[in-house]
């Protein structure tokens, strides 16, 4: 795991200085503290025939800790590679390439040098062969190429900028247009110490930061930047671009999975591989656990595959507000696998932790399990380099209450449309408003939606602002929903058409969407900014592939996960697959009516808040009023607002 970066200048006027690479390289310094490299292939003169070329790379290093496999790495052959992430069978791929180059002579032990000679072996197409969370470039000086390329479900970052000149005449005849510079890295943070970049607010991304609470794909917040889709490749020269998708979690999925005969036994073989498979490592090794089905499954596939539970290192964090603390349940879980457990208590301080999480995620990000998040990765990084968690599991067997509301709702159909609509409106207000997390707030969210289309059902429990809210906010009229990037009624309604049910449908859409937009940006951010290398292994994407295909009836026969229920139902505790899903939580909400109310005052309403010149400050005070008097629980909508001024101050530094 570390940050990478680097710009590639077709045009003297792009160049990039020894300075500028260094502060690009410092911006994510976090992500790799073990080592860091700089190369340039040249700083004379850059031509069309000799663009400058600037490779930035700080390491964490995990697997072959020997500084022979410190990057920028070249095969000799005038490749480059810098790269951040893990490729899990990097061995079995070095072996293969031992036998097609057999004359290859390999200086290290790293799967750095093996994704490199992947490349040079079977050029765009070697990420089809990886399998691992990645993003990585490699310039060929050969025949002067870029290729860039990002892990399949998203867990790995990579940002870019490019700028384009004039049009000119290929060699085929056809016209195209001169590419002057491109850059990318792992945060944007990097991206902007680069003085060409238009960091201008993009309008677009801003209705879509308030309508999930992060900017999604390939968008960034800035005008001048973008994100490499997950699951995606770009292969890029001076006056020509090929690539895009060649994995997409909404779609690519295993029809066998639907053998009942054997599902549950295939859900199991599959989990223990991807456990056994992201194990490897060179440095110690550890296990995030809750208590909740998913960490405690991966800490039992842990244990069975080390053959020796005391070996195994399992951490969990606890806070002193009961409501949210799960330290019994992991301590007991803990127990009964044998586990060498650590146990953290934190004393949040948010007014202090809130700004360098602001920074870290490097554009507007309201999630506030991020803060839960960074303290547990805190305090494991004391222990060891790199953790696995069970984050995805509820993505791909159907753990959260919105699939089952899904479900639900469909049931109900058979009821006339009238009278799903008085629910809707009538009964549904009859409800008092509690915490959004509740089980009132979410059967009020519940019947709100019946007189809505499946798509639209699902689109507003996703929302953090509804439409109409973004609008009151931001004082004008917003883009209909298809003429955004992240569309979920379209892509919902995509899924509809491609034969899926509506809970099927939700959860291809959730993969596509709220998996690498919030879930793994969040751990990414969170655990990077502590040097801490989190593996997923639900995100193996033969796993995702199997998962993908399984009905709505293997997911939630007799309760959530039921895969997962049946399938390690010996391995641990029946209260695992029991308890009620607690989530990984704070109390934001109160928070801001007690401690943290002076922060978010000062911070909506400074002189020079991003509110003060973006938003409607009448309908930010009614938020914030309602939210004190206990009328209305705006804590996450004022979580995302305080995090929008948060990131809004650090970019004015």
């Amino acid at each position: 795991m570390c940050g990478i970066a680097g710009v590639i200048a077709w045009d003297n006027r792009y160049r990039t200085s020894r300075e500028t690479l260094a502060r690009m390289s410092a911006a994510i310094a976090h992500r790799g503290p073990d080592g860091e490299g700089m190369w340039f292939n040249h700083e004379g003169e850059i031509t069309p025939d000799r663009p400058q070329v600037a490779l930035a790379h700080r390491r964490l290093a995990v697997i072959d800790l020997d500084p022979r496999a410190n990057q920028p790495f070249t095969d000799g052959q005038g490749r480059w590679i810098v790269y951040n992430g893990e490729v899990y069978n990097y061995r079995e791929l070095r072996e293969e390439l031992c036998r097609l180059r057999p004359d290859y002579q390999w200086r290290t032990t790293s799967d750095t040098e093996v994704l490199l000679a992947a490349y040079a072996q079977w050029g765009e197409d070697c990420v089809h062969r990886l399998n691992g969370m990645f993003a990585f470039a490699v310039w060929d000086e050969g025949n002067k190429s870029l290729f860039l390329a990002r892990d399949r479900m998203g867990q790995k970052p990579l940002y870019m900028a490019q700028l384009r000149g004039e049009r000119c005449e290929l060699p085929d005849g056809k016209s195209g247009q001169v590419r002057n510079v491109t850059a990318f890295a792992s945060e944007p943070s990097a991206l902007i110490e680069l003085p060409w970049l238009d960091r201008g607010i993009l309008p677009e991304a801003v209705v879509e930061y308030l309508s999930w609470g992060y900017v999604p794909s390939r968008w960034t917040i800035f005008r001048g930047a973008i994100k490499l889709p997950p699951g995606s490749r770009e292969f890029q020269g001076r006056t020509w671009t090929r690539g895009g998708r060649y994995f997409l979690a909404s779609d690519d999925f295993d029809d066998s999975a639907v053998r009942p005969a054997d599902s549950v036994a295939r859900t199991r073989s599959l989990v223990l591989l991807s456990v056994r498979r992201q194990m490897v490592s060179d440095v110690p090794i550890g296990c995030f656990l809750s208590g909740g089905i998913d960490s405690s499954v991966v800490a039992a596939c842990m244990v069975a595959a080390s053959g020796s539970a005391s070996s195994v290192s399992t951490f969990t964090v606890g806070f002193d507000d009961p409501r949210f603390d799960e330290t019994s349940q992991a301590r007991a879980v803990a127990r009964h696998l044998g586990t060498r457990h650590h146990e953290f208590r934190v004393r949040p301080d948010a007014a202090r932790d809130l700004p360098a999480l602001a920074a870290v995620y490097g554009e507007p990000f309201g999630d506030s399990s991020a803060l839960p998040t960074h303290y547990l990765s805190r305090e494991t990084r004391t222990q060891v380099k790199v953790a696995l968690s069970g984050d995805g599991g509820d993505e791909l067997f159907g753990g959260y209450d919105r699939y089952r509301a899904m479900r639900l709702a469909e049931r109900l159909a058979v009821l006339p449309s009238a009278a799903r609509s008085l629910i809707a409106s009538r009964v549904a207000d009859l409800i008092p408003g509690t915490h959004p997390k509740s089980r009132l707030a979410r059967l009020r969210r519940f019947l709100r939606t019946l007189g809505a289309s499946a798509g639209g059902r699902y689109d507003s429990i996703m929302r953090l602002f509804a439409p109409g809210d973004v609008e009151a906010l931001l004082g004008r009229p917003i883009p209909p929903a298809d003429q955004l990037i992240t569309d979920l009624p379209g892509r919902f309604d995509r899924q509809i058409k491609l034969g899926r049910d509506p809970v099927q449908a939700a959860l291809a859409t959730d993969r596509v969407t709220y998996l690498p937009n919030d879930l793994l940006t969040k751990l990414d951010r969170a655990s990077m900014l502590h040097a801490l290398e989190v593996r997923c292994p639900f995100m193996d994407h033969e796993l995702v592939q199997f998962a993908a295909g399984l009905t709505t009836e293997q997911l939630l026969k007799g309760g959530p996960k039921r895969m997962l229920r049946e399938a390690f139902a010996a391995d641990l505790p029946g209260f695992v697959f029991k308890r009620r899903k607690m989530g990984f939580a704070v109390p934001i909400g109160e928070w801001f009516r007690a401690e943290l109310r002076p922060m978010l005052h000062d911070h909506l309403f400074a002189s020079d808040a991003f509110a003060k010149d973006h938003f409607n400050l009448a309908v930010v005070r009614r938020l914030v009023d309602e939210h004190e008097q206990q009328r209305v629980d705006h804590s996450q909508r004022l979580y995302a607002l305080l995090m929008l001024e948060l990131w809004w101050k650090g970019q004015k530094r």
